[in-house]
């Protein structure tokens, strides 16, 4: 799954992420919807990561993802 696609499902990915992400506040991750350097920073500051290690969370995240609901919808 692309950035652009979690963008466009951001609703349904939301509580997957916190739970990826225990210590996200679903609040404030509607203020990074579609802006993933904001969100990599975020998930970095918030889980003692670095930016780096937060951004290749993120792409785990996003293969992770690939094989769920969320690609399915998008690929219907």
């Amino acid at each position: 799954m692309a950035w652009k696609q979690l963008f466009e499902n951001w609703a349904e990915a939301l509580p997957k992420i916190i739970t990826l992400y225990p210590h996200v506040d679903a609040v404030a991750l509607q203020r990074f919807r579609g802006n993933r350097s904001l969100f990599v920073a975020y998930l970095a500051a918030t889980h003692d990561l670095t930016l780096r290690e937060a951004d290749e969370g993120v792409e785990d995240m996003l293969r992770r993802f690939g094989g769920c609901r969320i690609a399915a919808a998008e690929a219907a």
